[in-house]
Parts: C-alpha cells; sequence; structure tokens
C-alpha cells in the first residue's frame, strides 16, 4: 500500500486514547497495542455514536464490526481519511454513517470530550458524562 491508496477494509472500529481507529476482526487480547488504522477525524466517532447504542461502559463506547473506504494518508503508523462508513448495529445489520453531516457540531463534540478527560481520571467512559 501507498500514501495515496483507497482502502477497503473490514474490523472492528474502537476508540483507544481518545482516538478512533480500525483493528484487525481477530485482534488479540491487548488490542490497544496491537494492530491499528486510525481514522484521520477522531470526532466521526460522534457521528457513529448517533447512530447506534453505545457499550455500556469500558475504555471505549464504540466497538463495532465496520466496513470502511478511504484513502491511506499515512504509512507509518497507517492512517486514513475515510470516505464511507458502515457500522453494524446489533438487530439492524450494517448501517451506513453520514460522516459529512453535522461536521461542527461533532468536532465541538469531540473537543468536550478532550476536555472532560483532563478533569476526570477514569478508564470509563460512562465517568465523562
Amino acid at each position: 500500500m501507498n500514501v495515496g491508496d483507497l482502502v477497503e477494509l473490514d474490523g472492528w472500529l474502537v476508540i483507544i486514547d481518545y482516538k478512533l481507529f480500525l483493528i484487525p476482526e481477530s485482534y488479540s487480547k491487548n488490542y490497544e497495542d496491537g494492530e491499528k488504522i486510525e481514522i484521520s477525524n477522531p470526532a466521526i466517532m460522534f457521528s457513529v455514536v448517533d447512530e447506534i447504542l453505545p457499550l455500556a461502559g469500558g475504555k471505549s463506547f464504540i466497538f463495532h464490526k465496520s466496513k470502511v473506504s478511504g484513502v491511506l494518508i499515512e504509512l507509518s503508523p497507517m492512517k486514513i481519511e475515510l470516505i464511507a462508513l458502515s457500522v453494524e448495529e446489533r438487530g439492524r445489520g450494517f448501517i451506513s454513517i453520514d460522516i459529512e453531516r453535522d461536521v461542527e457540531k461533532y468536532k465541538a463534540r469531540y473537543e468536550d470530550f478532550l476536555e472532560k478527560r483532563r478533569e476526570v481520571k477514569s478508564d470509563d467512559w460512562l465517568d465523562y458524562l
């Protein structure tokens, strides 16, 4: 793969260190340190959470099977700029996420999310509400 290539990938969409990543379908117990591809716009996590049911606690409120299309913008570590995103929701199959809708709103929510992380020292996202 080269920078600028169009890629289509399947895996698990998850939040690691307040950023959005795609990890392999067969991930290790220590998935946070394993193979992963960063999504260039982490605020998209709020586009996702508006369409799916978030997980009930833990480090990440998103840990869902996903299909992504995007452009590879960095090789090491790998990072992609999304063109399309689908996330599997329990009982509803794969749902297409509108990654272009309400960009400024989601950016503001992401900035609030980062600000709360400075105030709250916890590994459970529910403590940030």
